[in-house]
């Protein structure tokens, strides 16, 4: 049974209801024995009617429950899409963050490593400029010492030559210079 039967069946079943009748009750309905002998004795006869009535209560209770699990199953299929998307986009993204935790730690390297080089550089850089400027300041004090003996050295042959005119000067003006 397909669910064009049920279909069918519900529609004749609301075809054949008389109008103003609602659920029937839910009296037992009699078994096979009790109806055998109420019919045998014609003390105990269900009307027809009432029979059909019962089942078609039946029956609407089936198609209602049916109706009611088939939209269940529908919101479940929802549900369970939906939760399969979210599921998909977590692990995208997840993927994501990993990828850039190992950019991150690619850049993070490379970082160090152009730290490590520039620091490297400056070092060297400074050592460099710290020899230039020993060697200029030594060479600045050779010249220096150099000027001071240059000027030590005049100093004396400005004294010989100050003694050498003096001994050339007659006596008289020796004393007076």
């Amino acid at each position: 049974m397909d669910e064009a039967f049920w279909a069918d069946l519900d529609a004749q079943i609301i075809a054949n209801r008389p109008d103003g009748q609602g659920r029937p009750s839910t009296a037992a309905i009699p078994t096979g024995a009790s109806v055998t002998a109420g019919t045998a004795d014609n003390t105990f006869a269900v009307p027809p009617s009432r029979a059909a009535s019962d089942w078609t209560g039946v029956l609407d209770t089936l198609t209602a429950a049916k109706s009611a699990s088939q939209q269940q199953e529908a919101r479940l299929r929802e549900q369970a899409a939906g939760q399969a998307a979210l599921l998909e986009e977590l692990k995208r993204t997840q993927q994501q963050v990993r990828a850039f935790e190992v950019l991150l730690r690619e850049v993070r390297a490379q970082a160090d490593t152009k730290i490590e080089e520039l620091q490297g550089q400056v070092e060297t850089r400074v050592r460099d400029l710290q020899a230039e400027a020993a060697a200029q300041l030594q060479t600045m004090e050779a010249r220096a010492h150099a000027a001071e003996a240059r000027a030590e050295a005049a100093e004396d042959w400005l004294k010989r030559i100050e003694q050498a005119s003096q001994a050339l000067l007659p006596v008289d003006q020796r004393a007076a210079a």
